[in-house]
């Protein structure tokens, strides 16, 4: 928290919360099944050579060089470095939950395999249809996508990389989901394509809605600690790991930093979301 976010949402926050997908994202249902090499949270993206060189995981080499240390110093696994450095990533940016956090995972038995990592230009059948196959349904789907609300593209459109994909890149808010939906026309703003689609489509929108409206924060919030945690569980047993959750920061509540009680409102002034950050961080800053 205090050496490589030092305190606050910056690009290696946005790139641990990356990370944490990647490596967990590769998770299949059918290869479980059927007995075969399967991805998971595992934390393999830290121990292949190779792995973070993949052109889908374009941007990780940075964050994974920065933990890649960490499982030898602490005597841990690499999945629960990247994990850990997840839910630590989404609590560091303000308005981001405390999410449950386990530790205890076993060391990756094979690296992730290839072809599994959802693609922002795929449709949203084929997308629904991956993560069914991690073992998430639509409404888990939506509120795992509010994560681009502290993110910026960088290899989807490179003449636009750096751009953000909605206004408020720093704070954790539901502002990425109205702006997506009204796809509005910002030059600094980016809308991924699955996300496009995703707030449109007749089997998602309805899911894609429960967040759209500054009132809906704590709804998302809530549906995001669950789907995070979720994610965060793949390819292990929970039964088999510790609950350490006691260690994470407290969360910042938009909620009640808001002015003029604004629920949700992600126009909260600078200064007031400084001062939550100053309160909260001072240990890390």
């Amino acid at each position: 928290m205090k050496n490589i976010y030092h305190g606050r949402c910056n690009d290696n926050t946005r790139a641990a919360i990356r990370l944490a997908f990647h490596d967990a994202g590769t998770f299949s249902l059918a290869l479980q099944s059927a007995g075969q090499p399967n991805g998971g949270a595992d934390g393999s993206l830290l121990t292949d050579p190779d792995e973070v060189n993949r052109p889908e995981n374009n941007g990780l080499q940075t964050i994974v060089g920065l933990l890649q240390p960490f499982p030898a110093r602490y005597g841990v696994s690499p999945g629960d470095i990247i994990q850990v450095a997840g839910t630590l990533a989404v609590i560091a940016c303000p308005g981001g939950p405390q999410i449950k956090t386990w530790v205890g995972r076993s060391p990756p038995a094979n690296i992730n395999p290839t072809g599994l990592l959802p693609d922002t230009h795929a449709a949203v059948p084929v997308l629904t249809a991956r993560f069914a196959d991690m073992g998430f349904g639509t409404r888990e789907l939506m509120a795992l996508i509010g994560s681009h609300s502290t993110a910026r593209q960088r290899f989807v459109d490179p003449a636009r990389a750096g751009q953000t994909l909605d206004t408020t890149v720093d704070i954790w808010d539901v502002r990425f989901y109205t702006e997506t939906q009204n796809n509005i026309t910002n030059p600094n703003v980016f809308h991924l394509p699955s996300d496009l689609a995703f707030s449109q489509h007749p089997t998602t929108q309805q899911d894609y809605n429960r967040f759209v409206g500054g009132d809906r924060q704590s709804n998302w919030a809530g549906d995001y600690q669950k789907a995070h945690e979720k994610m965060s569980l793949l390819g292990y047993n929970q039964n088999s790991l510790t609950d350490c959750t006691e260690f994470m920061p407290v969360a910042i509540d938009l909620e009640k930093i808001a002015p003029n009680g604004n629920k949700g409102d992600p126009t909260i002034p600078p200064a007031v979301i400084e001062s939550a950050i100053d309160q909260t961080r001072s240990i890390w800053l």
